[in-house]
């Protein structure tokens, strides 16, 4: 399904992504399902995202993948679809089961679902509190008698451990629509990766990286406000845990520990 009116979107990838330019590939570009106004927002989908759709995990049939294509139904629309397949030798199975349904995971092509990542971490970075959320974890943290609160006071700690998390999950990349695959030197974590990408049409993939920052930036924050009001000296570069993770980059202001002496008069007879 095409317009005259059509914008491709080629570059709407999350931060933290490398893009690809999948033009060499189009098996067809579509129209995107929230397109609206008078120049629609339009998705190349390769031939390798409609193998991964038919022979992956979905296991689409010939017509739920007319359908993801936005095309109308016709009489042996399906048949159409199977000949096309192919021609561009993507392997057609016509008996297998197809293992998810629109009323399971939305029928986005990976293209949308990528550019629906990129919004989300925009909206994430700007709006997500992670002031308020640090602030009712420290909470529960100091009322909790049975709490470590040492464990909470080691921010180094947590920031190196949420790095190599991070580290590992931006090590593999599957094979999504308009983003650079690549792998680890695990193969049976190169494989669920490459599971839950297909099952989510990549946006499983694309949207870790933001709820990584966003996990760390809160993870920081409680540190810092356990540290504070439980009067522990520290020497830190923050004097508030950020509002938002778009705030958190602009604070260095150094925390300050003001001692009061009290004079005393020593009276001698």
């Amino acid at each position: 399904m095409q317009s005259s009116s059509m914008i491709v979107t080629l570059d709407a990838i999350p931060t933290g992504f490398q893009p690809e330019d999948p033009s060499n590939d189009i098996f067809e570009t579509i129209i995107a399902r929230n397109s609206m106004g008078k120049a629609a927002n339009g998705y190349h989908i390769t031939t390798a995202e409609v193998d991964r759709r038919s022979n992956g995990v979905e296991k689409l049939n010939s017509s739920s993948l007319a359908n993801t294509l936005r095309r109308t139904k016709l009489k042996n629309c399906g048949g159409t679809m199977r000949r096309q397949m192919m021609e561009k030798e993507i392997p057609v199975n016509i008996y297998h089961r197809q293992e998810v349904f629109p009323n399971k995971m939305v029928a986005l092509s990976e293209a949308e679902a990528v550019h629906m990542a990129k919004d989300l971490d925009e909206i994430v970075k700007e709006d997500y509190p992670v002031a308020g959320i640090a602030r009712e974890v420290a909470n529960e943290v100091m009322e909790d008698g049975s709490a470590d609160i040492g464990s909470f006071f080691d921010a180094d700690g947590f920031k190196e451990c949420m790095e190599a998390l991070s580290g590992v999950l931006s090590s593999v990349v599957p094979p999504i629509t308009g983003i650079c695959a690549k792998a680890s030197k695990n193969e049976e974590l190169n494989r669920g990766m490459e599971h839950l990408s297909q099952a989510t049409h990549g946006f499983g993939i694309a949207v870790q990286p933001t709820w990584m920052r966003a996990l760390t930036e809160i993870g920081k924050g409680v540190c810092k406000i356990v540290k504070d009001e439980m009067n522990v000296k520290e020497e830190v570069e923050d004097t508030k845990p950020p509002t938002t993770i778009a705030e958190s980059s602009k604070i260095a202001e150094g925390a300050e520990i003001k001692v009061e002496l009290e004079e005393t008069e020593v009276v001698v007879d």
